[in-house]
């Protein structure tokens, strides 16, 4: 089932993992308490840090041992060298990822309050642009048992990506390529036609309310309405338990593992996605995903980054 390849990561179900999204750079400051405006105050910590949603699963993945790669485009900005010199040193692949002249570095500055456990994002990406479907095709899809998509404005274009895989997938008898995506931003619009012939998909907590639901339940009982199919669908909904739904109709609940203090919620829920992929690639029971996924966003929530999370 797992095979390991020259760097002593797992090719879980016959193939890499693909995550195809967003690659920026963090800039973290942990504060006793969320800054009051127009303050002049000490952190009690800094750091920089490789982000964004798919670059992060990427992160969880490889810490716990599969193997994996990102495909997204990047700044070709010497301050960018410092998000390539962290994938290369945990030894995620990009050779796919697609360089543009002069682009600005997507930046996100993040404050980290000791206090509450928050966070607060506030995000910089002015020109660089998205992933093409021209870009995409170049991947052989014969590597990756699985392809994970995270849902941003370039809606069309993942749409056409998905499509590419399913038409691969419906030519090749030996081996298919599971398609997962992730519904998140709620000022991306028409995100739901990223759902259409994929396997598993990720509710957010946000989109969800952007759409005007009030629970995850409710979330995934009219997305399943508006897009039927044998689709697993999840929705973590913070603190409260995570909703999922199988192919087959049954319903999940849940329970989060939050510990006795939370440190640091940068990328909980980039790590959720993570574990759950890690397992239902693994061919294990949704059931035992969520469960796994669920005690290992609790133990991010317990430390600074994802380096404990092995």
């Amino acid at each position: 089932m797992a095979q390991s390849n020259d760097d002593g990561k797992q090719q879980l179900g016959n193939g890499k993992i693909l995550c195809v999204g967003l690659c920026n750079i963090d800039i973290i400051q942990v504060c006793d308490t969320y800054p009051a405006e127009d303050s002049d105050q000490r952190c009690q910590s800094s750091r920089w840090q490789r982000g964004g949603n798919a670059s992060n699963n990427c992160t969880v993945l490889a810490n716990l041992g599969a193997c994996c790669e990102l495909l997204a485009t990047f700044s070709d900005a010497k301050m960018f060298q410092f998000a390539l010199d962290d994938l290369c040193e945990r030894k995620i692949a990009f050779d796919h990822c697609v360089y543009h002249r002069g682009a600005t570095v997507p930046l996100s500055t993040v404050w980290l309050s000791l206090a509450t456990g928050t966070r607060t994002i506030v995000h910089s990406n002015p020109d660089l642009p998205e992933l093409t479907f021209e870009q995409f095709q170049n991947v052989n899809l014969w590597d990756y048992g699985w392809i994970h998509f995270e849902g941003r404005r370039n809606t069309p274009e993942i749409v056409r990506m998905i499509r590419f895989v399913l038409a691969w997938n419906n030519q090749t008898e030996s081996k298919k390529v599971k398609i997962s995506v992730e519904l998140e931003k709620p000022r991306h619009s028409n995100l739901e036609l990223l759902v259409d012939g994929i396997d598993v998909v990720f509710v957010g907590k946000d989109f969800a309310r952007f759409l005007g639901h009030e629970n995850a339940r409710e979330a995934i009982a009219a997305l399943k309405t508006s897009h039927p199919g044998s689709y697993i669908a999840i929705c973590p909904w913070g603190s409260s338990d995570t909703i999922a739904i199988d192919e087959q109709g049954q319903w999940f609940s849940q329970p989060t593992y939050p510990p006795e203090v939370i440190r640091d919620s940068l990328g909980a829920g980039d790590t959720f996605v993570a574990g759950c992929i890690y397992k239902l690639l693994q061919r294990d029971s949704l059931s035992a995903a969520l469960e796994f996924a669920s005690r290992l966003a609790g133990q991010k929530l317990a430390h600074f980054g994802v380096e404990e999370l092995k």
